[in-house]
């Protein structure tokens, strides 16, 4: 059996801007997706864990239809036809997922799926790749499914640690220290309703949008220099301004706009909205206030500890 433990990830800075090419920072966190890949007669996907939100049901096949368990599937799929396509292989194989969160709350679930079956089923096969290309051939995957995507998440949870993704492809790790009190709620809005909310401020005011976007990506940049000086002052004060611009673009909700309100009122160094919007994760400078306030808006508090080891494959004999 392969045992797979996968990190979950906090963007920290540059939400939707680094979906227009601008820069971004994200960190792998403590929290885990595991998955287990063992042999079996045929090829079976199961999780009691992933929830799954959407259903429909076609009364007249009397068939069970779900977006998120689609999704999960498809991504289980393409892995497999990758490594047919590509290696010449293909075993049958029970595939287990056991998610710690809900899904679509901002902490890279999807990511974190495709990062382990790729990085499970390629060791299942008999090949040890490198986490580099775990995290190559995730982001493939990743597009093949979704037509889109940064490569940040599939990245940030193959690699560990806190990364910094600058214009024009690559990644940089980042020596420094974050240290985050973060929780989510469910999500009100869809990942595709959101995007599609700001393709609509592209479309009506194009030069506003450019001036949002730009100014995310120099907020990235800013807080990248502070997170190396350690400078939680200035790191904090970034936070407030990453997530105001958000607002503007349209992504954040406001119980948590109250929430970032609340908490620059009360002299907490730095809070923002963490991932795509509608709901989703928040994210505050270590303080217990911060667990305070996100219990008023009936967040799930997280383990937020940065992961610096990345995935994590381990072969055990039954």
């Amino acid at each position: 059996m392969i045992e797979v433990k996968v990190p979950l990830k906090l963007t920290l800075f540059g939400e939707h801007a680094v979906v227009y090419g601008e820069p971004a920072i994200a960190m792998a966190i403590n929290e885990k997706m595991k998955i287990k890949i063992m042999p079996y007669h045929k090829m079976i996907l199961k999780s009691n864990s992933l929830s799954i939100k959407g259903i429909r049901v076609d009364l007249e096949e009397m068939k069970l239809e779900s977006e998120e368990t689609s999704k999960v599937l498809s991504y289980a799929l393409s892995t497999i036809n990758f490594f047919e396509k590509e290696y010449g292989t293909r075993k049958n194989a029970l595939i287990e997922i056991e998610s710690p969160v809900d899904p679509s709350v901002g902490l890279g679930t999807s990511a974190a799926v495709i990062v382990g079956i790729v990085g499970g089923y390629s060791r299942y096969l008999g090949y040890e790749l490198t986490r580099e290309e775990i995290a190559k051939i995730s982001h493939k995957i990743e597009l093949t499914v979704q037509g889109l995507g940064s490569r940040m998440d599939t990245y940030t949870t193959s690699l560990g640690g806190l990364i910094y993704f600058p214009k024009g492809g690559g990644y940089e790790k980042i020596r420094g220290e974050m240290r985050i009190t973060a929780g989510y709620i469910r999500r009100i809005a869809t990942t595709a309703e959101i995007l599609k909310r700001v393709k609509s401020l592209k479309e009506k005011n194009p030069d506003l949008f450019n001036d949002l976007i730009s100014s995310i990506g120099k907020t990235v940049n800013k807080a990248k220099i502070a997170i190396e000086k350690g400078d939680e002052e200035e790191i904090g004060e970034l936070m407030y301004v990453n997530h105001g611009l958000l607002m503007s673009l349209g992504v954040t909700l406001p119980p948590i706009d109250n929430l970032v309100s609340t908490a620059k009122i009360l002299g907490l160094k730095g809070c923002k909205i963490s991932g795509g919007g509608g709901g989703g994760s928040t994210i505050c400078l270590e303080d217990e206030r911060a667990r305070i306030l996100l219990s008023t808006i009936g967040a799930k508090i997280i383990d937020s500890g940065i992961s610096q080891e990345g995935v994590m494959i381990k072969e055990i004999n039954q």
